[in-house]
């Protein structure tokens, strides 16, 4: 007889069901990540408001506040998208700039809120149309990896330099008070 060293063992179907067992406890027995991590925040889970801050000399300031309207906390980070629109829902020149701030991952319970603070110039650039071919109304706002916008009042006036506005990554909270 030639044996080859080899060692031969015989899986029998009790066997395989003992291991299945515990695979499936192993999987089973705790929650997982994906499970208890908070959803993503889209527009169904958020509402928008604008808050202007003080301003000077050709310099304009305001904050966009996120707020979750959901009963379950949600996540998100990064950038909003903005573009004004006039009264007849027509797109107004908007440029947005990103700053090189920090990106963080945000979580936020109900009520919470995250915004996003704005710069804009008050100040015409060379050969830019008179205020009243320009004025916006309305402002739409895509939250981070949305396709969908939220729209809300907008009364804080022109945004010269050819609609460049600058924003920072949304932060925990409502922003300045001043």
């Amino acid at each position: 007889m030639f044996f080859s060293g080899r060692t031969h063992r015989i899986v029998t179907p009790a066997a395989l069901s003992a291991v299945a067992a515990a695979a499936l406890i192993g999987i089973t027995a705790g929650p997982s990540q994906a499970a208890t991590q908070p959803v993503w925040a889209d527009t169904s889970s958020l509402s928008v408001r604008v808050h202007a801050l003080d301003s000077g000399a050709g310099q304009r300031y305001a904050t966009v506040i996120l707020t979750n309207k959901t009963h379950k906390t949600v996540r998100t980070e990064g950038y909003v998208g903005l573009q004004l629109l006039n009264s007849r829902n027509k797109d107004v020149p908007t440029h947005v700039v990103r700053d090189r701030g920090r990106v963080v991952l945000l979580t936020l319970k109900p009520g919470q809120s995250a915004y996003t603070r704005l710069h804009w110039g008050d100040v015409p650039a060379a050969g830019e149309p008179t205020k009243a071919e320009k004025n916006p109304t309305r402002l739409e706002v895509t939250p981070p990896d949305s396709r969908h916008h939220l729209n809300t009042a907008w009364k804080l006036g022109e945004v010269l330099q050819k609609g460049r506005i600058d924003i920072t990554p949304l932060a925990k909270g409502t922003g300045p008070k001043f």
